[in-house]
């Protein structure tokens, strides 16, 4: 199954995450998207059976994603976590393509830690470091995961377009002819990643297990509140400056576990820096808790970078009525609306 595929003039994106599904249908039009439908269901939500696997309780929590929404398409693409693979970005010398492809095998080898027969593998030459190099993206992924989503799909006769990493998802809906290397610092909700992105092509990409699901639960431990009030705190107070003293104990609760995502983004920034002589003027801050009270604000400040909360359908044609909850939910739509919009 190529990670670089095709994609029909109609497509849903669709992003299983740990803590709910989003599904989002688009058409192209012109150089904008056209809105279809949309759909998100959380786990929260979805009552499972004694016995369902992990696999069984996706399935059915995306079925119902599917139902709700009215989608009429069976064209998908399917995001697959950044930490459910292996990216690197490595160098090659100037080859023919034949041998080029076979010395790019050898050399995943070392940079991918589990054999190459148990993964997808795939690569896309993004620049050339020199007239006797090229530049390559390396991304495998095992092929327990590719079957799993492959056999969901299956199940729901849905026609997988494409398998893709969210980063390269999140890549379409955010940074749309940004020609300047930006941040996007994309806290999930069981894992947190930093990716550098230039001409639109990931650069460099940091993950860490600290995200939005560990911030709930430390904060509802904190405060003695039930995980799903928890979650309602982390957005609305987040670690905004207050003399409330509700707000400070949530600030506390919270300080040090952005401050831990804050340096691991710090480190792959100046990292890229120093390697390139590039300098990073733009960070997007997205997933589920980037809208969380003061975040931007102390993100800014704390890496002294332009700090803005993602965007993702500003290419997207939708109805007035809608422009306002969209905004709102907008963040953590990302990767499905970016998954919908694969044409290549």
């Amino acid at each position: 199954m190529g990670l670089f595929g095709n994609k029909p003039k109609s497509i849903l994106g669709i992003d299983i995450g740990t803590s709910s599904i989003k599904v989002v249908q688009l058409r192209k039009s012109e150089d904008k998207f056209k809105l279809e439908t949309y759909g998100e269901i959380s786990s929260i939500d979805y009552t499972e059976k004694p016995g369902d696997s992990q696999e069984t309780i996706t399935r059915e929590m995306l079925k119902i994603a599917l139902e709700k929404s009215n989608v009429n398409t069976k064209q998908v693409v399917m995001a697959i976590p950044i930490f459910s693979s292996f990216t690197s970005v490595i160098e090659m010398p100037e080859m023919a393509p034949e041998e080029l492809e076979k010395s790019i095998e050898f050399e995943a080898r070392k940079y991918i830690p589990i054999p190459l027969t148990e993964v997808v593998l795939d690569w896309k030459i993004i620049d050339s470091v020199t007239n006797k190099g090229k530049k390559v993206l390396l991304i495998a992924v095992p092929k327990e995961v590719a079957n799993k989503y492959t056999r969901i799909a299956d199940a729901l006769n849905l026609k997988i377009n494409a398998l893709e990493l969210e980063s390269f998802s999140f890549i379409r809906s955010l940074a749309y002819k940004e020609t300047k290397p930006i941040c996007v610092l994309d806290i999930g909700s069981r894992a947190t990643s930093s990716t550098i992105i230039d001409n639109g092509i990931v650069q460099m990409s940091h993950g860490l297990d600290i995200a939005g699901a560990e911030m709930t639960r430390t904060l509802a431990s904190s405060l003695g509140v039930a995980f799903k009030r928890a979650e309602g705190f982390k957005l609305t107070h987040g670690i905004d400056h207050s003399n409330q003293e509700e707000k400070d104990e949530t600030r506390e609760a919270l300080i040090t576990l952005v401050d831990e995502i804050i340096n691991g983004s710090k480190q792959i920034i100046s990292n890229f820096q120093a390697k390139t002589g590039k300098k990073i003027e733009k960070l997007i801050l997205n997933g589920g808790s980037a809208q969380m009270e003061g975040l931007r604000e102390y993100v800014e400040k704390k890496i002294e970078i332009k700090t803005f909360i993602a965007d993702p359908w500003s290419r997207v044609i939708c109805s007035a009525k809608l422009e306002k909850v969209l905004k709102e939910i907008g963040p953590e739509f990302s990767v499905a609306i970016g998954s919908a919009m694969r044409e290549e």
